[in-house]
């Protein structure tokens, strides 16, 4: 009863914790204002920078279907693993990373494939996401280190590594265990251990799935089509409010850098973190903190209703049948 508890409290106390960012930057930044903002908020701009989120996510589909073709010999059906992407996201709005593995079991259970193993090439796609926003964030700091240095001078990064250093420690000795024990198990020819193995070999080889890509080029392609479009997303929204219309599309690379680490927090589809990160952000820019409110509100809730509305779509029989 405990362990089943425990994540439903964990999960209870990240979706607290947004609730709590939210209030606390309506309670900084709410005024008369925000209604007369939100009224004046561009329905066309809003929905043409959704459409450029949707482009990115097509991108997305296309690259991950390059991905899965080696792994199985055999090209998965676009609408299915556009399909399985929306699902993944969904879940991702109720339950923080499990939209990974459910979007890998959807696929699996649609074009009879291997879970782990589209795991792996899930992994392999983040690590590519990844090192793409690290790009994103040194060209952020280069465009403007200013504002940024200015934002980090009151954090003491030394005393927030003393205070996690025994925790470093342990976690160096708890890695050397786990060394030591794969190695003893390894030569004992454990069946569990051999188990283990079977499941970590298909989690390689999706792993290593881009190296068998027949199209790197076009692989690459996608990647960088992909973050365009959310930086065109990102800009394209400043069209909708008046305050934010000025903000040049240099301006967006930074704003991405901001929503993305919001999105990544572990909290239901980043609520609060999102909203926190991007208005002050904003802020930084030097609009109004009701305007960046405004903004980022909108923002997020206009791709959120997206991938609701797809996701549901998606889960429809009829919808996941269509070839």
């Amino acid at each position: 009863m405990k362990k089943k508890l425990l994540p439903a409290f964990k999960y209870l106390l990240f979706l607290l914790a947004g609730i709590a960012i939210i209030y606390y930057l309506f309670k900084a930044y709410y005024t008369p204002a925000f209604i007369q903002d939100l009224k004046s908020v561009s329905i066309f701009w809003v929905l043409i920078s959704t459409i450029a989120v949707t482009i990115a996510n097509i991108f997305r589909t296309l690259r991950w279907q390059l991905m899965i073709t080696p792994l199985e010999y055999r090209k998965p059906k676009f609408i299915q693993v556009f399909n399985a992407l929306m699902v993944g996201y969904l879940v991702n709005l109720a339950l923080p990373r499990a939209g990974e593995l459910a979007r890998c079991a959807f696929l699996a259970k649609k074009e009879k494939m291997n879970t782990v193993s589209l795991i792996g090439s899930v992994i392999a796609e983040r690590i590519f996401d990844l090192l793409m926003l690290i790009l994103i964030v040194f060209i952020s700091i280069f465009l403007y280190a200013d504002i940024i240095s200015s934002f980090l001078k009151p954090i003491n990064f030394a005393l927030i590594l003393n205070n996690n250093l025994p925790l470093l420690i342990l976690l160096s000795i708890c890695f050397t265990l786990f060394i030591f024990l794969f190695l003893k198990l390894s030569k004992a020819k454990n069946p569990f251990f051999l188990k283990i193995i079977g499941l970590l070999m298909k989690l390689k080889d999706g792993l290593l799935s881009v190296k068998d890509i027949k199209q790197p080029k076009l692989f690459m392609l996608y990647t960088f089509l992909i973050w365009f479009f959310y930086l065109l997303a990102t800009y394209l929204g400043f069209m909708m409010l008046k305050e934010t219309s000025n903000l040049d599309f240099s301006t967006s690379i930074l704003t991405l850098v901001a929503g993305s680490f919001g999105m990544i927090a572990p909290i239901q589809g980043g609520i609060g973190a999102y909203h926190f990160m991007v208005s002050q952000c904003l802020v930084l820019l030097g609009i109004g903190g009701t305007a960046a409110l405004v903004y980022a509100t909108i923002l997020h809730a206009s791709q959120t209703i997206t991938v609701v509305v797809l996701g549901f779509l998606a889960l429809m029989p009829k919808i996941g049948k269509k070839q």
